[in-house]
């Protein structure tokens, strides 16, 4: 889990079941109110950006994500082949 104030641009976490990667971060504090966290976000699948404002603390999954090198085998209905260059697993991707 990350929270708002250690958040950083260029992280990935996971919002609505969704992938997204953070683009900004800015820290808004107005008068007595609570402090605000303004998100700019780039949906990960879609490449869709949205604009979210999140109270300060709030506190988001962190996704995992690796990069691989893998080679593209076949495709078999909607699931896809692949190789690991590395390993030679073969993990398959559903679309």
């Amino acid at each position: 889990m990350v929270d708002t104030g250690s958040m950083r641009k260029g992280i990935t976490i996971i919002l609505d079941g969704e992938l997204y990667k953070v683009l900004e971060h800015e820290h808004n504090k107005q008068g007595r109110g609570t402090a605000n966290v303004r998100l700019t976000l780039r949906n990960v699948r879609t490449g869709s950006t949205i604009i979210k404002t999140v109270m300060a603390g709030e506190r988001f999954e962190q996704a995992r994500l690796e990069n691989k090198k893998v080679q593209y085998l076949y495709r078999d209905g909607d699931d896809f082949y692949f190789m690991d260059q590395e390993t030679f697993e073969q993990p398959m991707v559903n679309a």
